[in-house]
């Protein structure tokens, strides 16, 4: 995937979940499903990870 948008860090907490949390953004985000930008359950091979969203918008253009 090429893409100009700030990278994003993944991370697995100790309950399990996984998180797909947005790098360089205008928010500081929580590791956790209330997290203030509300992430959303993205159903992939394997599980789920929580997308948090982004103040720039960039989950919703790009793609893996």
């Amino acid at each position: 995937m090429t893409t100009d948008s700030p990278p994003w860090l993944t991370k697995q907490t100790a309950d399990d979940t996984v998180h797909a949390v947005p790098l360089d953004d205008g928010i500081v985000h929580d590791f956790t499903p209330d997290c203030p930008c509300g992430p959303a359950p993205q159903v992939v091979p394997g599980g789920v990870v929580l997308v948090h969203a982004s103040l720039d918008g960039r989950e919703h253009q790009e793609t893996p």
